[in-house]
């Protein structure tokens, strides 16, 4: 038979062997070998043979290629699909640090805009500045149902003020409630700041859910000078700003720390510490102001000065602390018996200075004999000593009596030893 058949077979039976089953190629080569050998049945020759022979070999040879061929896919298709969950976890993993580097860069920026914000309020000298400054942040970056800032009073750590804030408004000074003066105690107790949710149970949380309902309070002490000074506090904020508001409230706590103690010094230098009126150089400066304001506005004013009589004899006999006991309760009736815009000021030792805003001679030869009254009326408790005391006034008057600060002064100093002159326990 032509070689060429024989190629013709070859082909058709190897695409077939590797399409179809082990026993459909071959009985396919089975049909072809008997069709050959049918063919040349009387002239059967050695090549004939071999194309038999390898014909049906073809089959088995196939099928065991076919077998390692799908173990070889299976093989690279389980590589691949390794590969690919190995690609996949890595861009994931990339995706994950994409974000996460996002997220710190988007944290950095709020932490950094909020230590820009601290530099703001550093700035600022005042309590309204700061707050304002504060509350104005709260309200624009972080979501929150209401906050608080109690502030309190020495030495009793009474609740002085309370201003609340809430959004979509302007801060506004309120008056404290029972929530206010329970979580005081809290504080007071905890001495640190304070987390509570609805979710979790302390052992102060039942006493504040009795009184108000929340979801989330974050508390925090104002410290000054080692003691608290007030509370801020803020209700169901999302967990996303903890974080974010420690630092903010941290940062005004520091800033309030600040104007808290700068306005103790400006207190030192501006009040007398034992009868809290005025220093004499605060009263002088303010005194000076008074005239060129009367001057503009040519009005009357009155000066007064005021001396204890016998102040020296009682401090001798009772001693110095009863006799600052006597300078304070004095310095007390002033300001009761005085009108608010009125400036009172302790001149020395035992001298007080009172000036009268548009006030003439007339108006203050009255108001100097209630305060005179006063005094000789009131009796003071210094420990165990009851004491009384008098006192004599001289006054002068812009502009009859002088029209600058050294001339009024001069002129109630004379009118002050005029009265002392007279017996003391006098007004002149």
């Amino acid at each position: 038979m032509n070689p060429f058949v024989y190629f013709i077979f070859y082909v058709i039976l190897l695409p077939l062997s590797y399409k179809v089953e082990l026993r459909w190629s071959l009985s396919c080569s089975v049909l072809i070998s008997i069709y050959v050998l049918a063919a040349q049945f009387k002239h059967v020759s050695y090549e004939t043979i071999l194309f038999i022979v390898f014909f049906n070999i073809i089959p088995f040879v196939m099928e065991k290629f076919k077998r390692n061929f799908n173990a070889y896919k299976s093989i690279m298709r389980n590589e691949i699909g390794s590969v690919r969950k190995s690609y996949d976890n890595l861009m994931e993993a990339d995706k994950k640090q994409l974000e996460s580097n996002l997220e710190i860069e988007r944290k950095t920026q709020q932490v950094s805009s909020l230590y820009e914000i601290s530099k703001e309020m550093s700035e600022c000298l005042t309590f309204e500045d700061i707050f304002d400054i504060f509350s104005s942040v709260l309200r624009k970056s972080f979501r929150f149902r209401l906050a608080r800032l109690v502030l309190l009073k020495e030495p009793n750590d009474q609740i002085d003020s309370v201003y609340e804030i809430e959004l979509g408004r302007t801060y506004a000074k309120v008056a404290p409630d029972n929530f206010d003066r329970e979580l005081i105690e809290v504080i007071f107790q905890e001495r640190k700041e304070i987390l509570i949710s609805s979710m979790e149970e302390t052992r102060f949380s039942r006493r504040l859910f009795i009184i108000k309902d929340f979801d989330t309070l974050i508390a925090i002490p104002l410290i000054s000078e080692e003691k608290i000074a007030g509370i801020l506090y803020v209700e169901n904020i999302s967990r996303a700003y903890f974080e974010n508001f420690f630092i903010l409230a941290g940062q005004f706590a520091i800033q309030l720390q600040k104007v808290i103690l700068y306005k103790k010094v400006q207190d030192m230098a501006i009040t007398d510490s034992l009868t809290e009126v005025s220093t004499r150089r605060y009263f002088l400066e303010r005194f000076r102001e008074e005239i060129r304001r009367s001057m503009r506005r040519k009005s009357s004013m009155s000066f007064l000065m005021i001396d204890l009589d016998y102040f020296k004899e009682k401090n001798d006999k009772f001693g110095h602390l009863v006799g600052d006991v006597i300078l304070k309760e004095v310095a007390s009736v002033l300001k009761s018996t005085l009108r608010e815009i009125d400036i009172i000021g302790r001149y020395g030792g035992e001298e007080f200075t009172v000036v009268l805003a548009g006030i003439g001679k007339e108006g203050a030869l009255q108001a100097a004999e209630r305060i005179r009254s006063s005094v000789e009326h009131s009796v003071f408790k210094a420990y165990d000593e009851k004491v009384s005391i008098t006192i004599s006034i001289g006054i002068s008057s812009f502009p009859e009596d002088g029209v600058d600060e050294r001339s009024l002064i001069e002129s109630a100093d004379r009118a002050l030893y005029k009265a002392k002159e007279k017996g003391r326990n006098r007004v002149e």
